[in-house]
Order: structure tokens, then C-alpha cells, then sequence
């Protein structure tokens, strides 16, 4: 799926790449949210970059 991803968004000359920053502190808000705050917890987290010329 993500190839078929980076097709598309390489027409527009950007890409997902696998997002390794750390994650903030979730908000208050989603705590209260009846556990989504734990959702994605595992699941990887991509981003789109601009492609770069190298």
C-alpha cells in the first residue's frame, strides 16, 4: 500500500517515509477520550517529505 502511496504523491514530487521522531505526551483530553490515547500506540506513524535531488 504504500508504494501505491508513494506513486501518487512522487507525481507531486513527495513521499511517505516512516516517521521515527518521538511522540509527545499524549493530551489530557485524549485520556479522557475512553482509551484511544492507546490506539496507535504500536502502529507505525509515517509523514510526507518533499523528495530531495540526491
Amino acid at each position: 500500500m504504500l508504494r501505491v502511496m508513494n506513486f501518487f504523491a512522487g507525481l507531486f514530487g513527495y513521499e511517505w517515509v516512516k516517521d521515527n521522531r518521538p511522540v509527545d505526551e499524549p493530551n489530557k483530553i485524549l485520556e479522557a477520550d475512553e482509551g484511544w490515547d492507546d490506539l496507535h500506540q504500536h502502529s507505525p506513524r509515517y509523514r510526507l517529505r518533499k523528495k530531495s535531488s540526491i
